[in-house]
């Protein structure tokens, strides 16, 4: 389990890392094909910050909310499969309480959100 999620980790970092790259190379292309007029209206020495920002959170997001999510699936996924062979009658049960997880789950996502969205209001 260790090695894979090693695995996991460092493969997903070096994706998101090229993508980063890549997007970064496309970002700067395109600025240098804008009008002078752009330039006048937005400031010049905004624009390497903004770039670093959002280059900064689609690394994040690809690199381990991505690897995570596809790992948590698989796991939940082997696991139905694993349990249901070993103790199908108990898997059977449990399987009634999965609406509440469920709910539970987004209620959690929810809460969270509002928390992220209060945060950035406030730094705002």
């Amino acid at each position: 389990m260790w090695v894979f999620s090693w695995l996991q980790v460092t493969l997903w970092a070096i994706f998101a890392q090229r993508i980063s790259y890549k997007t970064r190379l496309i970002y700067f292309e395109k600025c240098l094909n804008l009008d002078a007029a752009f330039y006048d209206e937005n400031n010049p020495n905004e624009m390497s910050a903004k770039i670093a920002k959002e280059i900064s959170a689609i690394q994040r997001g690809l690199g381990e909310k991505v690897g995570n999510t596809i790992m948590s699936i698989s796991m939940l996924i082997f696991g139905m499969l694993f349990a249901f062979y070993w103790g199908w009658k108990l898997s059977l049960i449990l399987m009634g309480t999965l609406p509440f997880v469920v709910f539970c789950g987004i209620g959690m996502a929810m809460a969270l959100e509002s928390g992220v969205v209060q945060m950035m209001r406030a730094y705002a």
